[in-house]
């Protein structure tokens, strides 16, 4: 699946900050969803995941980073 022009940036712009590659942006950020992922049942983490992410897969970067930036914009960050 190839990252849209506004990810592209987005990870260009992190990479630059913490003086790595774009790719290694996308691929931590998925290494980091998947560690939080799956963490065990009963755990914050599981049941953070269970709340935002119903459909019990694991959510792509798209997917997290959307409804992260959503969480933030709308003040839900306390759910």
């Amino acid at each position: 699946m190839k990252t849209p022009k506004h990810r592209k940036k987005d990870y260009k712009k992190t990479a630059e900050h913490f003086g790595v590659t774009p790719k290694e942006v996308e691929t931590e950020i998925s290494a980091a969803i998947k560690a939080a992922y799956n963490q065990p049942e009963g755990s914050a983490a599981k049941e953070f995941f269970t709340k935002l992410f119903p459909h019990g897969k694991l959510p792509s970067n798209k997917e997290f980073i959307e409804i992260m930036a959503a969480r933030c914009v709308d003040g839900n960050e306390d759910d």
